[in-house]
């Protein structure tokens, strides 16, 4: 593994740790068979028109809720094609985002948490903003982009993800055991 490419997956495991860290439930209830009862929104736009117009949400509730969405996976946009060739198209930077999000949206639908549409299409919106901010940031400084394709360069940031999720996992039954 290159230099900037061990750098790339300890930012990457950093940034993923606090999404899984934010996002919760852990698959520990799973294990335990300990599920609240699951709650999916199919219908688009639903969930996010129905937080932005309930009058007793606090505050900054619908904002947040919108705004929080877009920015839990705008720096896996952001950062993906700093460190990796492969990423550099956003087609690639899209899917693996999306891809990544509906696994937080499945293993809250398994563990009994809220799973919506809504915030797959919010974060994988964050992640195309973020992807846009990168390639400005990539044109203003071309140094800063990676020269290398190597194959499968994809297999980093989602060995990331599963090491998070496992990591989660392992320490929530030993922490709640």
């Amino acid at each position: 593994m290159r230099r900037r490419d061990l750098c790339g997956v300890l930012l990457l495991l950093v940034y993923l740790l606090g999404v899984g860290l934010v996002t919760g439930p852990s698959l520990y209830q799973l294990l335990v068979w300990h599920l609240p009862t699951p709650r999916l929104e199919l219908v688009p736009f639903s969930d996010i028109i129905s937080v932005w117009t309930d009058t007793s949400s606090p505050g900054l509730g619908a904002f947040a809720n919108i705004v929080g969405n877009l920015a839990l996976l705008a720096p896996l946009g952001f950062l993906l094609p700093l460190f990796w060739r492969y990423f550099h198209s956003i087609k690639h930077t899209v899917l693996f985002a999306a891809g990544l999000s509906l696994s937080i949206e499945l293993i809250q639908l398994v563990a009994g948490g809220v799973t919506s549409v809504d915030d797959l299409v919010l974060n994988t919106a964050g992640a195309a903003i973020g992807f846009l901010l990168a390639k400005l940031l990539l044109q203003m400084c071309p140094r800063f982009s990676p020269q290398q394709t190597r194959s499968l360069q994809w297999v980093y940031p989602l060995a990331c993800w599963f090491a998070v999720i496992v990591l989660y996992t392992g320490a929530d039954c030993i922490l709640l055991s």
